[in-house]
C-alpha cells in the first residue's frame, strides 16, 4: 500500500476502479461498517431483483481488484459468453476423479457418515472476524436476469483448483435450476451461494458430492467430510467454498 495513502483512501480508490469496471448501480461500505447494515442492503436488493432486472452481488474488496480507467468488464463478457457449454454431471465426475488421483487421502475415509453438520444461514466471507464488522465491500446490481451471468461481468476462478470464469458460469446454472442457488458473495479467494436447504438426504449428498468436485478445499480443509456437508446441506441456506 502506497505510503502517501490512508487505508481508507486506498481501499475508496479500488471501489472505485470496481464500480467503474462494472459499470452498474453500485454502493460501497468501508471496512468496519456494521454487518446488519451490509446483510440488510443485500437483503433489500435480493427482494428487488426480478423487479428490477438484476442480480445482486456483494464483492469483497482485494488488494489486488483494481482496474484502470477504460478497463470494463465488457471482454470478459465477451469471452465467458462465447465459452461453449457442457455437461456438469461428467464435470463433476471428471473433477471428483482427479480429486481422487491428486490428493492424499483414501476416497472411503472422506465420505463418513451424513451426520454432523452446521447450520450456515448466514454470510461469512463479508466479515472481518477481528472485528466482527465488515471488509470493504462492494453491493453490485449487476443487470442480468440469470444470476449464473455474474460470474461473466467479474473476474472470478481460474487458479489452482478454483474453477474458471465460464465453468463458474455453466455450474452456477445448473444449480440454479436445480437448487435455486444465486452466487451472493465474492472475496479473492470465497465464493458464497444463497439457496435452499435440501432436505432429503440422498440428494443432499449427491450435491455433496458435486461440491467437492467444485471445490475440494472446502472439505479436505474445513468441514472434514462429504457426510458432514451433505447433512449441512440438508439445514443451511448459503453454500460456502474456499480455494487455498
Amino acid at each position: 500500500m502506497p505510503s502517501e495513502k490512508t487505508y481508507e483512501q486506498f481501499f475508496e480508490e479500488h471501489a472505485r476502479s470496481v464500480i467503474r469496471y462494472l459499470g452498474c448501480q453500485c454502493e460501497y461500505f468501508p471496512r468496519g461498517t456494521e454487518l446488519d447494515i451490509v446483510k440488510g442492503a443485500y437483503q433489500m436488493a435480493f427482494s428487488e431483483r426480478e423487479s428490477g432486472g438484476f442480480t445482486p452481488l456483494l464483492i469483497v474488496l482485494e488488494s489486488h481488484m483494481f482496474f484502470e480507467n477504460g478497463e470494463s468488464s465488457a471482454e470478459l463478457q465477451k469471452e465467458v459468453f462465447a465459452a461453449p457449454e457442457f455437461v456438469c454431471e461428467e464435470w463433476f465426475a471428471r473433477k471428483k476423479t482427479e480429486h481422487d488421483r491428486d490428493f492424499c487421502y483414501e476416497p472411503e475415509q472422506i465420505v463418513g457418515e451424513i451426520a454432523g453438520g452446521a447450520a450456515i444461514n448466514d454470510f461469512s466471507g463479508i466479515i472481518d472476524y477481528g472485528i466482527n464488522k465488515s471488509w470493504e465491500c462492494v453491493l453490485a446490481k449487476i443487470p442480468v436476469k440469470n444470476p449464473w451471468d455474474v460470474f461473466a461481468w467479474f473476474p472470478f476462478g481460474g487458479w489452482n483448483d478454483c474453477p474458471c470464469p465460464e465453468e463458474m458460469l455453466w455450474i452456477a446454472k445448473y444449480w440454479y435450476e436445480k437448487y435455486g442457488a444465486v452466487p451472493a458473495v465474492m472475496t479473492g479467494s470465497e465464493l458464497e451461494f444463497n439457496a435452499r436447504p435440501v432436505e432429503d438426504k440422498s440428494e443432499a449428498f449427491k450435491l455433496a458430492l458435486e461440491h467437492f468436485a467444485f471445490c475440494p478445499d472446502h472439505v479436505l480443509q474445513n468441514v472434514g467430510t462429504i457426510g458432514k456437508l451433505a447433512d449441512s446441506l440438508t439445514k443451511s441456506s448459503v453454500w460456502h467454498f474456499w480455494w487455498d
